[in-house]
């Protein structure tokens, strides 16, 4: 069991690690062979693959691997999925019919969608993998399937220069990695005599609703300022935006790490109502984020603009102020994912929607504003003021929450 605990936190930090971060690799890839316009359209492509991706997983692998009860069987879960990638898939054609896009641009679409609708399917058989204590295979997948894509997506373009070539061989990479591995290694855990109840597959929508929509806008929010500049500026912006919001997506997943190794030292505080260790966990969490912030900051500003140049061969001499405010920006997201993850421990969701609700209707507005104003630069300013108004409301919403523990004590 020990042997599998530490093989499970190895390849699954690896795995999550390395497919967290090929869009940045692809993006590098396509810079550089491609050029700076065809950059931006896969950009935006990545962008709207990625948050239909949320429908293809919907109550996503956490739901299924709690389900201790198994209120639905592995065979349901399955059905599940086939049906929230189709609707998933059905989404990205109407979305493509109705934007009335280049064919080029409608096809990067469709297959980057699938590209994501395939890691959405891999999702339910890392279910059965991890509830079986299994998840270092679901690791190695990640990080196997990512490492081969990214290798093959380059060997592929650099050869052609063809991004929808390019493109269809990442996807043939993952229609073998979920066909010939991922179920594999987890079809022993499928029985083909179970039954398919259909109210309770449909009933999951239902149960599963709160999940989805928190994360459906968690990852809306973050890319408001993409989806405008697709609709205000060109292409090539659409590639510069994304360059200097890197690194605060870096910072993000930072503060994700931080979090994971104190996450069971939070839940047992709050368990056994240590709120004042509970809470001197949080905001010991949250002085690491600033002083790692502020490091990264200094970094920014002084050699981040050179190295970002270097690595994508692009002039981004204009942006520094750009890329320090999206830095600022982004430690603010991961400031409130912390208390985000606090409020979760609370079993405080209901209002957490409602603050992403008033994010995404405020990010809209705003960044429509500043970047018709002041073009890609309004897009940091609207980046940017979003987590501002985001951090606020996550800061108060908890300091509430957790007066009322401690007044429930006295």
């Amino acid at each position: 069991m020990e042997k599998n605990l530490k093989l499970n936190a190895i390849w699954n930090t690896l795995g999550i690690t390395v497919n967290s971060f090929n869009s940045l690799f692809f993006l590098i890839i396509i810079n550089r062979v491609n050029g700076v316009e065809i950059a931006g359209i896969f950009s935006f492509a990545f962008s709207i693959a990625c948050l239909l991706f949320i429908v293809g997983i919907y109550a996503g692998r956490t739901y299924q691997v709690s389900d201790i009860n198994e209120n639905l069987n592995n065979y349901e879960y399955l059905v599940h999925k086939y049906i929230t990638c189709t609707m998933m898939f059905l989404i990205a054609i109407v979305f493509i019919i109705v934007q009335k896009y280049s064919l080029e641009k409608n096809v990067i679409i469709i297959l980057l969608c699938l590209y994501k609708l395939f890691e959405a399917m891999s999702e339910t058989f890392y279910g059965f993998l991890q509830k079986n204590d299994e998840l270092y295979i679901v690791g190695k997948s990640l990080f196997f399937k990512s490492l081969v894509g990214i290798i093959i997506f380059f060997v592929i373009d650099f050869l052609t220069k063809n991004i929808i070539v390019s493109c269809v061989a990442l996807n043939i990479n993952s229609f073998l990695f979920v066909f010939l591995y991922d179920i594999k290694k987890s079809k022993k855990y499928l029985n083909k005599f179970q039954k398919i109840r259909w109210n309770k597959i449909f009933g999951l929508f239902k149960k599963g609703f709160s999940v989805f929509a928190f994360s459906f806008l968690a990852v809306y929010i973050v890319n408001v300022p993409k989806y405008v500049i697709d609709i205000l500026l060109d292409n090539r912006f659409q590639t510069i935006f994304s360059i200097i919001v890197m690194p605060g997506t870096v910072m993000s997943l930072c503060g994700q790490y931080i979090m994971a190794p104190l996450l069971t030292n939070v839940v047992e505080c709050y368990n056994q109502k240590k709120y004042k260790e509970f809470k001197n966990i949080i905001f010991k969490i949250l002085g690491i984020l600033v002083v790692l912030g502020i490091i990264v900051e200094l970094g920014a500003a002084t050699v981040g603009i050179p190295i970002l140049g270097i690595v994508y061969a692009i002039d981004l001499n204009a942006y520094v102020l750009d890329l320090i405010i999206i830095i600022f920006g982004a430690i603010l997201y991961a400031i409130a994912g912390v208390f985000s993850t606090a409020l979760i421990t609370m079993r405080r969701n209901g209002m957490q929607l409602i603050i992403y609700l008033i994010d995404a209707i405020f990010s809209v507005i705003i960044s429509y504003l500043f970047i018709s104003t002041f073009g890609i630069h309004g897009a940091t300013i609207g980046y940017t003021s979003t987590m501002v108004l985001h951090v606020i409301l996550y800061t108060i919403y908890f300091l509430y929450e957790y007066s009322k523990l401690v007044k429930s004590e006295d």
